[in-house]
């Protein structure tokens, strides 16, 4: 009788595990289909019995974000790092929570911890030095161009900003060299800079 009853414990608990693996497999599912608010409440559910669970917290911020809910996402990113705290993609998506919400120096907080994490990720790198730029703070970002561009010669992005901001510093000629090398790398609006600022 006993080991009846421990064979019904065992399925029951099989069955309550794939119900909540579903859970969180279902978020990703309205996740990708655009069902936000749906991926919500099935993460939601999931994260009831799995409040550790790294993966469905961080993509309850992303669709919290889909929705408009920054404050929302902000919180979930941090519930990641709470659990998580060497996170580079939460680290990541709180700097670029506070770059739009025009926190630059919070920005470049978020993006620094990310480096710090994971050195050579040049996208990182970029937003840190995009965030000193916006900040004002002129050396620091220009040391972190030329970081971004070490770790990546294909970051187009990388030279066009760091050509405005040798325009700001007026280094002319190595700016139009930076712009030059931007269109080369097919970045659109570094055509507009060369015709402003290198005829």
């Amino acid at each position: 009788m006993k080991l009846y009853h421990l064979s019904w414990i065992f399925v029951l608990a099989a069955f309550l595990t794939s119900c909540q693996e579903e859970d969180s497999d279902s978020g990703d599912k309205h996740f990708k289909a655009g069902n936000y608010q749906q991926a919500v409440t099935a993460y939601e559910i999931y994260l009831e019995t799995n409040p550790k669970h790294v993966k469905s917290e961080y993509n309850r911020g992303r669709a919290y974000e889909e929705l408009g809910e920054y404050d929302k996402a902000e919180a979930a990113y941090k519930r990641v790092l709470e659990i998580d705290n060497k996170n580079v993609q939460a680290n990541m998506s709180l700097g670029k929570h506070h770059y739009r919400e025009g926190d630059f120096e919070g920005a470049a907080y978020y993006f620094d911890q990310a480096t710090s994490i994971d050195p050579n990720n040049a996208n990182a790198t970029f937003l840190k030095a995009r965030s000193y730029h916006k900040a004002g703070n002129v050396e620091e970002a220009m040391g972190e161009y030329n970081n971004a561009i070490s770790l990546d010669k294909n970051l187009g992005d990388a030279y066009l900003y760091r050509g405005a901001l040798k325009i700001h510093l007026k280094r002319t000629s190595s700016a139009c060299d930076d712009f030059r090398q931007a269109k080369n790398l097919n970045i659109s609006e570094a055509e507009n800079a060369i015709n402003n600022y290198c005829q």
